[in-house]
């Protein structure tokens, strides 16, 4: 049989090639945009260490995931599967932890909505986020299921943007602004950088979906992981190169200012794009999980999802890259973390039978280490 099973619903099983680009879609998203302008801060040799060590880093993590679907019988979202091999308490952390991360991120994508569309066509930033916020509500409340195909052009849209921009850039790339190294932003790229290479909920699904599970599933997850590396080193170059210290929050902004007003028009509205395809998938993602995880009437739900982002940021909630970096730096810091200690219990329980899928012990203390140091610098930054 091509049928697969995946959250209750039946899907067409997929080959390789299509999981890579499903945890591509999964991944590679408005956190692009912000890379930059964090290695711009640290310095460019600092952030391709952050770069490839974090991306290596993930390759790892995913893999730890895909592991634990492999040896779980049932098919659990990331709260489901805490609750299952760490207890209750661990299951209620990880929900909050996933609905913090979630309402968060949706302001994000309010801020640099404004930030792209006024680079676009003028006037006030905070207005032009009220503008986007009001259209995207209406298309939440509606919930259109079409941006899930969007998610994954848009995918491949960033890959075709990265290239052609390569290739309009490069003349303009200034090896001056390749050195120096800023310690004062040594822990700047961490949450920016970590937030970008987040795609866990891509990972079971391509799991449950893949025709040749036990033999393509690692190697999907590496190709992926990979590219993504490749794609942001390969970006963060050329906005570093051509923008310096001049590298904007929102990196097609400032590409724009710099390469002309063709490539402002066109980068900042794949920008728009971006951030507002994200806006939609996390939106009607979360009112969703409220209504079916935990008895949310709709009603309420969607209500929950329209009011508390726009209220974060009428009270003042307006930095694009110091949220996002407390996204990355403390929410994905602290749910990696459980992943890993979830991991590790899945080991323990079956034995050497997991041992193909095995990441070392040593390894794991490693990531619970870093991921622990991390999750609490960022917390004390906060403070």
């Amino acid at each position: 049989m091509n049928i697969a099973e995946h959250n209750g619903i039946f899907h067409k099983q997929i080959s390789l090639f299509e999981a890579v680009a499903l945890i591509l879609s999964g991944t590679i998203g408005a956190g692009i945009l912000s890379i930059p302008y964090a290695v711009a801060k640290s310095g460019l040799l600092i952030g391709i260490i952050y770069i490839i060590g974090l991306g290596i880093l993930m390759i790892s993590l995913n893999t730890m995931l895909g592991f634990i679907a492999v040896n779980t019988a049932h098919q659990y979202q990331l709260p489901g599967l805490a609750k299952v091999y760490l207890g209750k308490y661990a299951g209620y952390i990880m929900s909050a932890i996933s609905y913090l991360m979630f309402f968060s991120v949706l302001v994000v994508f309010i801020i640099g909505e404004g930030n792209a569309l006024s680079a676009l066509f003028g006037g006030s930033e905070f207005y032009w986020s009220i503008i986007f916020f009001l259209f995207a509500s209406i298309f939440t409340i509606f919930g259109l299921r079409i941006v899930k195909v969007a998610e994954l052009f848009l995918m491949f849209g960033i890959l075709f943007v990265v290239v052609i921009l390569s290739f309009i850039a490069w003349p303009q790339t200034e090896l001056a602004h390749y050195s120096g190294v800023n310690l004062q932003f040594l822990a700047l790229p961490y949450g920016v950088i970590l937030f970008a290479f987040y795609g866990a909920a891509s990972i079971p699904e391509a799991y449950s979906l893949l025709k040749n599970r036990e033999t393509d599933f690692k190697r999907a997850i590496r190709i992926a992981g990979a590219i993504v590396i490749l794609v942001y080193l390969l970006f963060t170059l050329l906005a570093l190169g051509v923008t310096g210290e001049g590298t904007t929050e929102i990196a097609t902004i400032g590409l724009g200012a710099k390469l002309g007003r063709s490539v402002n028009i066109f980068g900042n509205i794949f920008a728009a794009l971006i951030m507002g395809t994200s806006f939609l998938m996390s939106g009607i993602s979360l009112r969703d999980s409220l209504s079916w995880d935990y008895s949310v009437k709709p009603w309420l739900a969607t209500t929950a999802v329209c009011v508390l982002p726009i209220s974060i940021f009428l009270l003042g909630m307006r930095e694009f890259i110091g949220l996002i970096d407390i996204i990355g730096g403390v929410f994905v810091s602290a749910e990696l973390l459980i992943i890993t200690l979830i991991y590790f219990k899945v080991r323990k329980k079956i034995g050497l039978k997991g041992k193909r899928m095995m990441v070392s012990l040593w390894l794991i203390s490693l990531f619970i280490v870093a991921l622990a140091i991390g999750t609490i610098y960022s917390i004390i930054k906060i403070i």
